[in-house]
């Protein structure tokens, strides 16, 4: 497909995406290409459609839909058309470098996963992952990406957004640095307005990506520009970063009120007089009256912070039955006219911590798995239908609540869960200081290392002692995530192995931090043996949490919660076991586990070559309820389902599209079931190799199965395992799709799929 639009030229075909949201999006990409290699080319995809709010895809509205006219804020994607190398060669950072032989791909993209030289098979015996990291190749990446912006741009602010870079990366403009960032989980927002061209002149923005130190991770962490990319065009005069904050206290049946505070910052070059007008929508679309600031006026180069209240009559509060969405439209005003919208999703709710857990004032209890990140055979790089599936097979299970372990999430993922109706803890990082094992390349080689600037977060709020990489990174996590409801509990480490003189510091400054940018939400910690590492009782780390949080030790959860000025408390992590559910139920200040794990993973895997990864979930990485799944269904209460009955004798391959009408769009992907059956349709189980063909406009973005034996996910065969393999499939224009899949012996299978042109929307309450 050539790629030859302008950037501009696909905004005026779009005028729906031109409001953008601060928080997390509200549809999704539209990116045509569906995954699948472009063709080369320059500029953007003419048949793309848009990346939506700030955090993420699609219109401002709460409900997936688009807006219906265009407002002054620009958002259009940026993952299509970008070209791809493995290796580090000198001056790819210029725009004159030769990169007319670099592989043409789409993001979000994680090479680790494919390997540089797809479809061979990336992992490796002695990759220095190790078997933590899931065997998987590292390196320097670089991706380099040619475009033009419309001459109507010209005196626009101009930036380029990313959700995630896995890690160490540098953002070039026209040979130009933007900023240099190690952690790989956090959203980057980089200024290109001095630098970029517009009319014909041709641009070359470069990323350079690099996780050549390792061992990094102790699991499988992924590598490239594996979350969405968008350009943000706004007035000089506009909402800054992040910082559209809302909360709702103490809201109840028949009424809230919605406190709102922003910042507004002015790039211009001349003192502008500002107004802000907030206007707040609910579930139905229905807008209240719009609410309006006094006017201050905002120096060159100086911000103004502005509050405002939005009173509303019968609330519609978000609940795990009923995840109601608001939105709200932040509209900068200057000389009467509206120069910037910046739109917020959040939800009305109430959530507290009081001897129990409430919400809404009905107790519940957390019924909670933790996570990794990776989704097998797409690794970091999930269209976010493979994430809306997962979570949709864990709700099956009964889970209604997910800890991000151990890294910030991706929008798109907050934004699920905000809709589905699925309260997260949400997780900072697995290390501070003190390495965990050997794994010299993890976050404790940059957590206090001095920043650089631009940090490609927002400026640090008055609690933050220093401008070390982890006051940079804790500061715009919690400021990217604090509107959305589904965010239950902040959890400011993992097992940290710093010793208890190291810890005390710098937990009390991160509290300190979360509770200046978010006083409406509470901290924990997931520790580690708290009674014999100094956390209980008498010290600081006891005094300090919000709530209690206790790895695998649910006795010493208990007895701390006599001892600890917080009367709640969580065990954070917590293995299958049943006795620990009991004891949760039987104890009011537990509010719930975090159990270990809701679905198989890559990584973790030392020494244990060819299994690259760890079977320790309710379901396994495809979906697939395992044993445990189906006991800790029914003590959750979740609709009890079993087993399907075992096949005798193979004799043909079944075929099943999960989802029979995918649109054109990135974010949207059909799991293709190839099941090895008997003569009655039951699974019989077997490794027997599956060979997929594909016709139609669609394309195989992986080939998968629930294997943890090192095997590659490209091309177009698979061995199955269990008797399962897939093929997940996107769309590449409207038409029928028709996928096959053959083995030695059996009668072949066949199944379709309808691709149509339009936006995925991700789906609400219980769904897939």
């Amino acid at each position: 497909m050539k790629l030859t639009r302008t950037l501009a030229a696909l905004v005026a075909t779009l005028p729906a995406i031109a409001c953008g949201s601060q928080g997390s999006h509200t549809a999704a990409d539209v990116d045509a290409a569906a995954g699948a290699d472009a063709a080369g080319g320059t500029g953007v995809d003419a048949a793309t459609g848009a990346d939506g709010g700030i955090g993420g895809n699609g219109g401002p509205g709460a409900d997936g839909s688009t807006s219906a006219a265009a407002g002054p804020r620009t958002i259009v994607p940026f993952d299509t058309g970008w070209l791809f190398l493995v290796g580090d060669p000198a001056g790819a950072d210029g725009t004159a470098f030769a990169d007319t032989s670099w592989r043409a791909l789409n993001v979000p993209h994680d090479w680790a996963i494919e390997g540089a030289t797809p479809p061979s098979n990336p992992f490796s015996e002695t990759a220095a992952t190790s078997g933590r990291g899931g065997y998987a190749p590292s390196g320097v990446a670089w991706y380099r990406k040619h475009f033009t912006l419309d001459s109507s741009l010209s005196g626009k602010q101009v930036y380029v957004e990313f959700d995630g870079i896995m890690e160490n990366s540098d953002v070039y403009i026209n040979g130009t640095h933007l900023g240099h960032h190690p952690y790989g989980y956090v959203t980057l927002r980089y200024d290109m307005t001095a630098s970029v061209m517009f009319g014909t002149t041709e641009n070359v923005i470069a990323v350079r990506c690099d996780t050549s130190v390792q061992p990094a991770e102790r699991f499988y962490a992924g590598a490239g520009i594996y979350r969405h990319v968008r350009i943000l065009a706004t007035d000089p005069v506009h909402v800054d970063q992040f910082a559209t904050f809302v909360q709702a206290p103490a809201p109840t049946a028949a009424s809230a009120t919605v406190n709102v505070q922003t910042s507004v910052v002015n790039s211009g070059a001349t003192t502008q007089s500002v107004t802000v007008q907030g206007v707040v929508s609910g579930p139905t679309g229905a807008a209240l009256p719009p609410v309006s600031t006094a006017a201050q006026s905002i120096a060159a180069g100086a911000s103004a912070t502005f509050t405002f209240t939005v009173p509303v009559t019968t609330p519609a509060l978000w609940d795990l039955d009923t995840p109601n969405m608001y939105q709200l439209v932040t509209n900068v005003q200057v000389g009467g006219t509206t120069v910037d919208d910046d739109v917020t999703p959040f939800g009305i709710r109430d959530l507290e911590y009081n001897g129990g857990l409430t919400l809404n004032g009905k107790p519940i209890k957390l019924q909670g798995i933790a996570n990794h990140q990776d989704l097998h055979g797409l690794g970091m790089a999930a269209p976010q239908r493979a994430i809306q599936r997962r979570l949709a097979d864990l709700k099956a299970v009964g889970v209604n609540a997910f800890r991000t372990a151990h890294d910030p999430p991706s929008p798109d993922f907050l934004e699920l869960t905000d809709r589905m109706g699925i309260l997260v803890l949400d997780e900072f990082t697995d290390v501070w200081t003190e390495h965990k094992y050997t794994d010299v390349g993890d976050y404790a080689a940059y957590f206090k290392e001095a920043s650089t600037s631009p940090t490609g977060l927002p400026a640090l709020p008055s609690a933050a002692k220093g401008t070390a990489w982890w006051e940079v990174d804790f500061s715009g996590w919690i400021m990217r995530d604090r509107n959305h409801p589904s965010v239950a509990i902040y959890s400011m480490g993992n097992e940290i192995h710093d010793s208890i003189g190291v810890r005390t510091p710098i937990l009390t400054e991160m509290v300190a931090i979360s509770h200046e940018l978010d006083p409406g939400h509470s901290d924990t910690q997931a520790l580690l043996n708290p009674a014999t590492s100094g956390d209980y009782p008498g010290t600081t780390t006891s005094s300090l949490v919000d709530v209690w949080g206790d790895n695998y030790d649910v006795g010493t959860c208990v007895a701390a919660l006599k001892q600890v000025h917080t009367t709640s408390g969580v065990m954070t992590e917590e293995g299958h076991e049943t006795s620990t559910w009991t004891t949760v139920k039987a104890t009011p200040g537990l509010v719930g586990e975090f159990m270990w794990t809701g679905t198989d993973y890559l990584g973790e895997a030392p020494g244990e070559w060819p299994t690259i990864g760890s079977s320790a979930g309710l379901i396994d990485s495809l979906g697939t309820v395992q044993n445990d799944g189906y006991t800790w269904q029914g003590i959750w209460g979740a609709p009890k389902t079993a087993p399907p009955p075992a096949g005798t004798t193979a004799t043909q391959v079944v075929l099943t599209a999960d989802h029979t009408t995918i649109v054109t769009d990135w974010n949207d992907v059909s799991f293709v079931k190839a099941a090895i059956s008997d003569a009655n349709g039951h699974v019989v189980s077997s490794a027997t190799p599956v060979t997929f063909a594909i016709t139609g406009p669609g394309t195989i973005l992986a080939v998968d199965s629930a294997s943890m034996t090192q095997e590659t996910f490209r091309g177009n065969v698979r061995n199955a395992y269990k008797g399962l393999a897939f093929a997940l499939v996107q769309a590449t224009a409207a038409g029928t799709i028709t996928v096959t899949a053959s083995a030695t012996g059996l009668t072949g299978g066949t199944a379709t799929v309808q691709g149509t042109v339009g936006t995925f929307v991700p789906c609400s309450g219980t769904c897939d």
